[in-house]
């Protein structure tokens, strides 16, 4: 009997791990980056365990052509914070260059309660710019802000003094002269 052919993304919500896995291969060669917010929905609803494990590393491992882009718009468009880390999570092991968008991980840093911040500070940590003066100074001043207006935990205080010196290494990598 021949096997009915189904959305990729209603195959994912199969128990065997065989089907499951075959669906992860047919939104690899088929799946569309319109795709992702139902992705990142059916990921978020996993517990912990094999299907969570093998989605973060296929969410991680996609490459299409403007899926920076599209991780931005669906971080952008993510209001609770519990939702944040894990996305934010996925695109440190995505392995992409989010240099462009260094002000907003900044915010989302400062904004966003300690795993938030932790997990964009490893994401800043892998930028490699080049940073325009104007983008490093208007992160500079959300963190200057926020260090004015709250007061934070002790180990929110000490991630943002580590993105407060990856800022400095951005800006002094700038300034280095050119061979």
């Amino acid at each position: 009997m021949a096997k009915i052919n189904k959305d990729p993304i209603t195959q994912l919500q199969v128990e065997s791990e065989t089907e499951f896995r075959e669906a992860l291969t047919a939104l690899e060669q088929k799946g569309t980056l319109q795709q992702l917010p139902q992705l990142i929905t059916f990921y978020l609803q996993l517990p912990i365990g094999f299907k969570r494990t093998a989605m973060h590393a296929f969410l991680a491992s996609i490459i299409k052509k403007g899926i920076r882009e599209a991780w931005m718009e669906l971080l952008k468009n993510t209001i609770k914070e519990e939702e944040k880390h894990p996305i934010i999570n996925i695109l440190w092991n995505t392995r992409i260059d989010f240099s462009p968008y260094l002000v907003e991980f900044v915010r989302w840093a400062v904004e966003g309660d300690y795993q938030t911040t932790l997990e964009c500070l490893t994401v800043m940590e892998q930028m490699a710019g080049p940073f325009g003066e104007e983008l490093l100074l208007e992160a500079q001043c959300l963190l200057q802000e926020r260090r004015n207006s709250h007061t934070e935990s002790p180990q929110k205080r000490a991630l943002l003094e580590d993105i407060e010196s990856v800022l400095k290494n951005f800006e002094s990598d700038d300034e280095l002269p050119l061979d």
